[in-house]
């Protein structure tokens, strides 16, 4: 029974040991910087969605949003209001991108309307609306880039 134990505690050590020499890849300054985003990760088309409660009521939207990469949006969006439909609602406007792949969204006249995280390398966006009275959140998911014109 001892040569057991003593075989089982042998085997433990010698895995422990080899397991904490191995290469374990490690994080470097330059690997964040390489990773940091900026307004020319959000480019291309984005189908969105937002849902939420508003002033007047409960709001549900689709829609679409082109990112040109330099830092202005624009698009349209079918919005439910308490019920009462608005299509092809038109959306234009700057945007801010922070390293951190944190966002802005500005209306035309620099009123800033929501705010963003940039997800899964500039392929998703979480948002929610920084409109007084709203309780509205929304996804983004990247349909294709400037560069896939052929989809």
């Amino acid at each position: 029974m001892k040569l057991k134990i003593r075989s089982l505690l042998t085997l433990a050590l010698a895995t422990g040991l080899l397991l904490s020499t191995s290469t374990v890849p490690r994080a470097h300054a330059d690997d964040q910087h390489q990773k940091a985003c900026s307004n020319k990760t959000l480019n291309g088309s984005f189908g969105t969605y937002r849902t939420g409660s508003t002033s007047t009521g409960p709001l549900a939207s689709l829609g679409i949003l082109f990112f040109d990469g330099n830092g202005n949006a624009s698009g349209s969006q079918n919005i439910s209001r308490n019920g009462v439909f608005t299509f092809d609602n038109p959306i234009s406007g700057p945007y801010e991108v922070a390293a951190d792949c944190t966002a802005k969204f500005f209306t035309d006249t620099g009123v800033e309307v929501a705010r963003v995280v940039i997800v899964d390398g500039g392929n998703e966006i979480f948002l929610f609306s920084e409109t007084s009275g709203n309780a509205v959140y929304g996804v983004a998911k990247k349909i294709h880039t400037d560069e896939d014109h052929d989809r």
